[in-house]
């Protein structure tokens, strides 16, 4: 299968303070019993590549990001992400400017909504029925959409804004 695996490391240097509050793990537990994966999964072959994978590292400096054993895997075949980037700092505005192909307007972290006609690269890959999806560390199931404490280790690692 060819693929193409573009790795994409944003390190920012610190975290803006935002006013999420935690989704009640009572109703977390209640809609992860029952959640289903939003699309269906497809297998279209591309004219270049099959999959296309981005990877994100927030909030992380590019020395502890090396230290991991995924990313000294990617160095081993030569990728080092040593060429990161991103548009402005916080973080949401690269969000929405890797999806949208602009910041629609998004200059911090708060809670906002696109615009229902911006077009995004998921509506590229929907029009011509390829599956997407994304995964998100410590989001407790496909398809939330609320803020969360993890309750195994009582981290605050999931905000609405990483969807």
């Amino acid at each position: 299968m060819r693929s193409l695996i573009l790795l994409s490391a944003f390190f920012a240097v610190g975290l803006a303070q935002t006013q999420y509050t935690s989704t009640a793990a009572a109703a977390v537990a209640k809609a992860k019993a029952t959640a289903l994966t939003e699309s269906p999964t497809s297998n279209v072959a591309g004219k270049t590549f099959d999959r296309f994978v981005s990877i994100w590292c927030e909030n992380t400096d590019y020395s502890m990001a090396a230290g991991d054993t995924n990313f000294q895997w990617a160095a081993s075949k030569g990728v080092t992400l040593t060429n990161y980037l991103a548009i402005r700092h916080p973080s949401q505005p690269n969000y929405v400017a890797a999806v949208g192909g602009s910041t629609h307007g998004f200059t911090a972290d708060t809670f906002q909504r696109i615009d229902s006609s911006a077009r995004t690269i998921v509506d590229l890959l929907e029009a011509k029925g390829v599956s997407w999806s994304e995964y998100e560390q410590d989001s407790p199931y496909s398809g939330f959409e609320g803020n969360y404490v993890n309750q195994e280790t009582g981290a605050n690692d999931f905000v609405r804004k990483h969807k």
